[in-house]
């Protein structure tokens, strides 16, 4: 079966942010989104997670120190609901050894990162290893939240590149069921459920929090493009 080519770089249609301070506007530049067909085979990860360029500078993302938080790094990526696209698969190379993607807070998968090449923090004047790591989501989605595990407790997380897979929005894409909740008043439909002696079953409740979740989320997540 013919393969579509991965189409050059987008601009302008998804966003990545982060739990850990960054400088301004910093992290956008390492983001790099290319649009695959929907019958495309897995790009080549090898040459997209490449060693960067020599004096290529890393983002660096550090823990708030006044924080008393001593929760991981997360990244939260997403497209625009409305530009007609879906993410399918992340890619990420930094100094975090392993990562972690969610939809909402349910668990997608895991990366184990591997060992590509090591570069030199001059602010530090130290070496730093980059691992590059890799996932195919099984449902495509519009937005996700990733979490940077490294062994450990680490300040700083140096980023070098996130790239990111995203294809036209299929008619049958379990991602529209976000966007269609955020129209969806969802307090009220529980309230009318448990009036009428009506309970949610797992799944059913699993599923509604993970929406409101991402209606209570998604506007202030987004504020700094």
């Amino acid at each position: 079966m013919e393969t579509e080519a991965v189409h050059r770089p987008l601009t302008r249609r998804a966003t990545l942010a982060s739990s850990w301070d960054a400088a301004c506007g910093a992290l956008a530049q390492s983001l790099h989104v290319t649009r695959v067909g929907l019958g495309a085979a897995d790009a080549d990860w090898e040459e997209l997670l490449a060693p960067p360029a020599t004096g290529q500078d890393e983002v660096i993302l550090k823990r708030n120190v006044n924080s008393q938080d001593e929760s991981p790094c997360f990244l939260y990526l997403r497209c625009d609901p409305h530009g007609g696209e879906e993410i399918v698969s992340v890619g990420i190379l930094s100094s975090a050894r392993n990562m972690e993607v969610y939809l909402g807070e349910e668990y997608c998968g895991t990366s184990r990162g591997k060992n590509v090449c090591s570069v030199l923090d001059n602010s530090e004047h130290e070496k730093i290893t980059l691992y590059k790591k890799y996932l195919k989501l099984e449902s495509s989605t519009h937005a996700c939240k990733i979490k940077l595990l490294s062994f450990g407790e680490k300040q700083c997380v140096f980023i070098s590149k996130v790239v990111v897979h995203v294809r036209p929005v299929s008619a049958n894409s379990s991602a529209g069921g976000p966007a269609l909740g955020s129209r969806i008043d969802l307090e009220r439909v529980q309230t009318i459920m448990e009036s009428m002696g009506l309970k949610l079953s797992p799944g059913a409740q699993e599923l509604m929090n993970m929406v409101r979740f991402q209606q209570r989320n998604w506007i202030d997540l987004w504020k700094c493009d």
